[in-house]
């Protein structure tokens, strides 16, 4: 099913050269509200001030629809964060290929272009039996990258601020709402089965016997088969990165969550620095850096200390050298 918001207009606002690169450069792009992003292009095909399609990251691409980007099926046609020869790829740009999707920067069109958006596959011993859809009570997590949001970091300039390692596994939501308990995946509610990876970890934090009411936690289910397991968990284990407070319709501080993470005694994600004043030079390379294990990590999560109209300012920086 093609989601709008994964490919926009684009115009090329910045060329830099590559060391030892003759036929390629270093592009930035202005995508007007789909962000403002750097990507490889051939130093043929763009001066400054062209139009330009970009595929945002997680953009699938059909084999048959898009053979004219042959060099994409070495990603399986999905639209990664990296580095080439040291220089940032972010996203994917092309030249236009339909005349009329060329109207002004920022136009969506994603539809036009066919694209769908990948989503990580969900192992076997996560995947449980459906009781129901995600409660509508309760927030989804979905972290933004702050290329697509900027006005996110600048309005965390100067603001209390801590950052987590972002850990990669699969998002796990549980809650307790007028006496029920349950728990979920990304997009489910879960049955309670003894071979369901998300109720091992609930269980091994005895999450259902301690989770006050009117409160959900959120963390990351990783360990052994769910994502290739970067951290290198033995078996499966599960991080706490945030907290809802269902009742009264917000998010907790961090100074809350990490009272609600020793009352549960149940583990948060690495927190890698926190401070009172959040400066968003070299926020390009937060995300650089390794996992306990020596493996390159996914990236991070930075935060603000407080809420918002009941909300933390929020975004992630991925790690351009993490591989999949």
């Amino acid at each position: 099913m093609t989601k709008e918001g994964l490919v926009h207009v684009g115009k090329i606002i910045d060329l830099q050269p590559i060391p030892n690169a003759d036929l390629i450069v270093s592009a930035t792009v202005d995508c007007g509200e789909g962000g403002k992003w750097k990507g490889i292009v051939r130093k043929a095909d763009f001066m400054i001030e062209d139009f330009c399609i970009v595929f945002l990251p997680d953009s699938l691409l059909d084999p048959e629809i898009h053979s004219y980007l042959p060099f994409m099926k070495d990603s399986n046609w999905r639209v990664k964060m990296r580095r080439f020869k040291g220089a940032p790829s972010e996203v994917l740009i092309t030249l236009p290929r339909i005349a009329d999707g060329c109207i002004h920067i920022g136009k969506d069109v994603t539809i036009e272009y066919q694209v769908t958006k990948y989503h990580k596959p969900i192992p076997a011993h996560l995947r449980g039996q459906p009781k129901g859809n995600f409660p509508e009570f309760i927030p989804k997590t979905d972290e933004l990258n702050y290329q697509r949001y900027p006005e996110l970091v600048d309005s965390l300039v100067n603001k209390a601020w801590y950052m987590t390692e972002k850990a990669d596994g699969s998002s796990t939501t549980a809650y307790r709402w007028k006496g029920e308990f349950g728990l979920c995946s990304r997009n489910l509610e879960l049955k309670k089965t003894a071979d369901n990876g998300y109720w091992r970890v609930a269980e091994k934090y005895k999450v259902e016997e301690k989770l006050p009411e009117g409160i959900a936690i959120q963390w990351e289910t990783c360990g052994d088969g769910i994502q290739k397991n970067p951290m290198g968990i033995k078996g499966i284990d599960g991080f706490m990165f945030s907290a809802y407070n269902i009742i009264e319709k917000r998010y907790l501080t961090f100074n809350e969550l990490v009272v609600l993470s020793h009352h549960l005694a149940f583990p948060m994600v690495k927190i890698l620095g926190q401070g009172e004043c959040f400066s968003k030079d070299g926020i390009e390379k937060l995300g650089e850096g390794r996992y306990s294990n020596g493996k390159q990590r996914e990236g991070v999560v930075v935060r603000s200390q407080q809420n918002y109209d009941g909300v933390p300012i929020s975004f992630k920086v991925i790690n351009l050298g993490f591989e999949e």
